[in-house]
């Protein structure tokens, strides 16, 4: 009994090389006007825009703003000019549907080195209107992140894919 014992602490002790996790950031690609470097972002940031679209979907104002600003910058597609969207406004929106599908296809967080972070997402939504019409869009949309871990801007460009 006392030889499986000892072989059994050497054993152990023989495996126990420290294991090291080290958390790297790669950093990469460009903006080009300033050279600024792109790193990955969070999955926390994923997880905050995932709901927002979900409550978008649900047409639940006061739970679209959760994690914004009081007042949001949108770039919607089809202005050429930024929006200032409050809860207020979004209600008045969604008092235009019956309901709202929202399908996105992926989330990819990324963050300016040192500049801001932004979560970027490609989805399917459709939207029925309450006057029987139906619009059907491919979007590719910016969440774009403040310091103080709020949304503060939203971009949006219509796709074809």
């Amino acid at each position: 009994m006392k030889k499986v014992i000892v072989l059994l602490v050497i054993f152990i002790s023989s495996c126990s090389n420290p294991v090291v996790e080290k958390e790297v950031n790669k950093k990469g690609g460009e903006w080009v006007s300033s050279g600024t470097k792109f790193l990955m972002g969070s999955d926390e940031q994923v997880e905050i825009v995932r709901n927002l679209i979900s409550n978008y979907a649900a047409m639940d104002a006061e739970a679209v703003f959760a994690n914004t600003r009081d007042s949001l910058r949108f770039f919607p597609f089809n202005l050429e000019e930024p929006v200032m969207m409050t809860t207020n406004e979004l209600k008045e929106v969604f008092s235009l549907y019956d309901s709202i599908i929202a399908k996105p296809i992926y989330f990819l967080p990324y963050e300016l080195d040192g500049v801001r972070s932004i979560v970027e997402v490609g989805s399917n939504e459709t939207k029925y209107k309450k006057d029987g019409t139906v619009e059907e869009d491919f979007f590719l949309e910016k969440f774009i992140f403040g310091e103080d871990g709020k949304i503060h801007t939203v971009r949006q460009w219509r796709a074809a894919w």
